[in-house]
């Protein structure tokens, strides 16, 4: 037994008693102590531990009897929680990047033996990775633990204890938008392959860029979506794309978010350039081939892809939604109008993820609160 006799002041008889035992930590396999002060007798201090000492020990053969693989819970979870929880194309990205990067490593283990020290070494051996792929394979296995609790697999997440490295290999802020030359390179690249679908990627180009549309919501617009009489578009539907052949392909009006489905407006410019294309285009759906057939987003973005890389410039197609939101704050616009543009469910999603204010308006905004003394004086 481990009972302490330590002096008290409040205590009648002048002292208490205190329970106090080593133990390691089934998530982080730390050695602990456990301590409890307190007890006006040596009868109840042994009476405590002998509770306690049982209580851990039935924890350990609780989470012990589940005979389930991490593997298991992650196809439990497919099954029963990720197509309510989540959009489909998010739950293909999950699964692919599991089956690459989590499932040869981590899935044969029982989810109980995946505690700190195991998930630790995981993420210290994955540093040649970049760290935002870290990041989103942290994310998926968070949601594995999460639903082992709901499952009662497991007591407590260790992902909280764990810490994150890898490359940092993402894009400078100044590369999260475009600039005009930039888009121009873009468009006369794609006028000078030969491919008939060309002019289809062009025109998803420019109605990314004057709504800033996501790519699967481009893909799904249709010619009854754009109202030149009240200079609308209508936003309400998107494509499921993700591991699926052109034949596969799937309109889906399950949207991202409530706020994802709107009345946008329809700038001239691109009335223009759309109503040019009606007129050339015969089909109704509206980024499709010369037959009216569905044309998969990845395509583009592969070949927007290989045009940046040969060209030495950051462009991918979500850069013109970045841009959009950029110029709409850079530029004066109401908050709250680029909020529903932009169709973001929360308005700090608009402040703090997609406004990237340049060096030159933070010089603006210093010489606006300390404008420049006059020399000449």
């Amino acid at each position: 037994m481990s009972i302490r006799k330590r002096k008290s002041i409040k205590a009648e008889s002048g002292f208490t008693y205190q329970v106090y035992f080593n133990y390691v930590d089934d998530y982080t396999n730390e050695r602990k102590t456990f301590t409890k002060s307190g007890f006006s007798t040596y009868e109840d201090a042994v009476l405590f531990e002998k509770k306690k000492k049982k209580e851990f020990n039935k924890e350990l053969n609780y989470i012990k009897q589940y005979k389930v693989t991490v593997d298991d819970v992650f196809h439990e979870w497919l099954n029963l929680e990720a197509e309510y929880a989540y959009q489909q194309n998010t739950i293909t990205d999950y699964k692919n990047r599991y089956y690459k990067h989590i499932q040869k490593r981590l899935g044969h283990l029982l989810i109980y033996e995946l505690d700190f020290r195991k998930v630790q070494n995981y993420f210290i051996e994955n540093q040649d990775l970049g760290l935002s792929t870290n990041y989103k394979l942290k994310e998926i296995l968070n949601l594995i633990l999460n639903f082992s609790m709901k499952c009662g697999y497991i007591l407590e997440n260790p992902l909280k204890l764990v810490h994150v490295t890898g490359k940092n290999t993402g894009r400078s802020r100044s590369n999260l938008t475009y600039s005009e030359q930039d888009f121009d390179l873009i468009v006369n690249e794609l006028l000078n392959k030969p491919s008939d679908i060309r002019y289809a990627y062009i025109i998803a180009l420019y109605i990314g860029k004057y709504t800033g549309l996501r790519i699967s919501e481009v893909f799904a617009l249709n010619k009854d979506d754009f109202d030149f009489n009240q200079e609308i578009i209508i936003v309400n539907k998107k494509m499921i794309y993700a591991n699926l052949k052109r034949q596969e392909l799937i309109i889906s009006t399950k949207m991202k978010t409530k706020t994802s489905q709107a009345v946008l407006p329809f700038h001239k410019d691109l009335q223009s350039i759309i109503s040019k294309w009606f007129n050339y285009h015969p089909h109704q759906h509206v980024i499709s081939d010369f037959k009216g057939n569905y044309l998969n987003p990845k395509q583009l973005e592969y070949t927007l892809w290989k045009i940046s890389k040969k060209n030495h410039i950051s462009f991918h197609f979500h850069t013109l939604r970045h841009t959009l939101a950029t110029k709409l704050i850079t530029n004066g616009a109401n908050i709250k109008a680029a909020q529903e543009i932009l169709r973001h469910a929360s308005i700090t999603t608009t402040m703090n993820i997609y406004t990237h204010v340049n060096q030159k308006l933070k010089e603006e905004a210093l010489y606006i609160a300390f404008p420049e003394s006059d020399k000449s004086a």
